[in-house]
């Protein structure tokens, strides 16, 4: 009997630290769009696309839940695949990692045809990070 519930015990210390406190499906979409978007991208540009899309959900002009923010038309790619990297990069913007100013709340890819209307604040990668017009 204590040999199973040390055995059991072992697997709750092994497995529980890997779930993670904000394992939802928001930081799981956040995660897919990050991929989607920032695959071969440094983790700090990774950390930017997040911040863009938390500064959105914490402005008065945008959606207030990353779902609502990430699946509007034609603003964040996503997919249905993600990798620990990007999962690591999610999670820590859903606790509260911020790289970006509240005010940055548009990115572009730098060769993408139309480049948003915002003064441009950084550029990290192939994107380019913009303050919103707002």
């Amino acid at each position: 009997m204590k040999r199973w519930l040390c055995a059991l015990l072992l697997a709750a210390i092994l497995i529980l630290p890997s779930l993670g406190v904000t394992e939802g499906d928001d930081t799981i979409q956040l995660a897919r769009t990050m991929y989607t978007l920032g695959r071969d991208e440094s983790y700090e540009t990774l950390l930017m696309i997040g911040s863009v899309v938390m500064n959105r959900v914490e402005s008065p002009w945008y959606p207030d839940s990353v779902s609502e923010v990430l699946n509007q038309p034609h603003q964040f790619a996503h997919g249905t695949m993600y990798d620990d990297r990007c999962l690591e990069a999610a999670r820590d913007i859903m606790m509260g990692e911020r790289v970006l100013p509240k005010r940055v709340l548009d990115y572009s890819a730098l060769d993408a045809s139309s480049i948003p209307a915002g003064e441009q604040y950084a550029k990290s990668g192939n994107y380019g990070f913009y303050y919103g017009k707002y």
